[in-house]
Formats: structure tokens, C-alpha cells, sequence
């Protein structure tokens, strides 16, 4: 008995251990808002403003590699392509995007879309329908008026359009779609 005890033990002392994966996360201040293990998604933004998406394949004490995805949206299908493995350190990053944020490939390059449900409220919330909709009021008045010959350019309507307009402009001034990372937003180690 005592010889099976001693074989069992030295056989688990000599196993190799395999150490957890890494992991990072992205924090604000003291809050967790997403982690990141191999073969996780994720999406963020370089230092020059270009946007990157793919697959992470292996994390380091300060850096990650990710393998680049494309999507390519067909008729009948869809195609995804894999690039080669491109390696990023934290300060690599610049900014993360916001919950409910899709990045694609684009025209050409990644960027966020705007188009389909995930972004929710984006139209009211970059002030997008405020800007198109006060055009379009101030546009109907003016024709309004020329059609029945009495256009007059005083008046509450064009105030109206002129309020909405700037509502819309200081909302899509104010609207990021980012976390820029900095003191409040950071990526840590695990």
C-alpha cells in the first residue's frame, strides 16, 4: 500500500504542470466591463484610428495576437478570410467600442456600422434625425410657401428648424461611440 501511495505521488510530482491561460481585461477604474482569453473575440481601435477585429491566439504579460476576420457579405452567402497573426501591445490600443457596437469590413477597411439593430438609438443618439429633420421641415416650408406665393422668411417656423438643428448638432458633437482608453479606461494584465 505504502509502495502504490509513494508511486502515485511521485508520478503527479512529475507530470508537467500546464499553467492557466492568460487572460486581460478592460476595466473602468475598478469595474470589469469585458475580459479576453485565447480564441475570444474583439474588436478596438489602433493608435492611428484604424479599426481591428479577429480572434485572439495568444496573450502575453503586456501584449495579445489576434488573427484578423473578414466578412464578406454575398447574395447567397457569406465568405469569412483569415489574415496572418498580427501581435499588439496595450499601448497599441486607443479605444474599445461601447456596448451594442459592430465593427466590419467596409468599403475596404473596418469601421463601425451603423446600419441594423445592434445599435440602438444610434439615429437619436448621434443626432442624425434631428439634422435631417430639421432640413427637411425648413425644405418643406420654403416650398410650402413658394407654391402658394406667400413665402415669408420671419416667422417661428424657421426658429423651430434652427433649434432641432442645432439639438441634432450639439448631440452628434457630444455622441462617441468608443471607450477611449486613458486613466478612467485601461487593459490589464491577469
Amino acid at each position: 500500500m505504502i509502495k502504490l501511495t509513494l508511486i502515485t505521488l511521485l508520478t503527479f510530482c512529475f507530470l508537467p504542470a500546464y499553467p492557466q491561460h492568460d487572460f486581460f481585461v478592460f476595466k473602468k477604474k475598478k469595474e470589469t466591463i469585458a475580459s479576453f482569453r485565447k480564441d475570444s473575440y474583439i474588436a478596438f481601435q489602433g493608435k492611428n484610428r484604424q479599426w481591428f477585429t479577429g480572434y485572439i491566439t495568444k496573450i502575453e504579460n503586456d501584449s495579445f495576437y489576434i488573427k484578423p476576420m473578414v466578412v464578406h457579405y454575398n447574395l447567397g452567402s457569406n465568405d469569412t478570410v483569415y489574415y496572418n497573426i498580427q501581435q499588439f501591445t496595450f499601448e497599441d490600443v486607443y479605444a474599445m467600442p461601447k456596448k451594442g457596437i459592430q465593427v466590419d469590413y467596409i468599403n475596404g477597411r473596418f469601421q463601425i456600422t451603423t446600419s441594423g439593430g445592434h445599435v440602438h438609438w444610434y439615429w437619436i443618439k448621434s443626432g442624425w434625425i434631428f439634422l435631417v429633420g430639421s432640413v427637411g421641415y425648413a425644405t418643406l416650408n420654403v416650398a410650402n410657401g413658394l407654391i402658394k406665393n406667400n413665402f415669408s422668411s420671419s416667422g417661428s417656423k424657421f426658429g423651430i428648424a434652427a433649434a432641432v438643428f442645432l439639438l441634432g448638432g450639439l448631440l452628434h458633437y457630444t455622441y462617441k461611440p468608443t471607450l477611449r482608453l486613458g486613466k478612467k479606461y485601461y487593459l490589464q494584465t491577469h
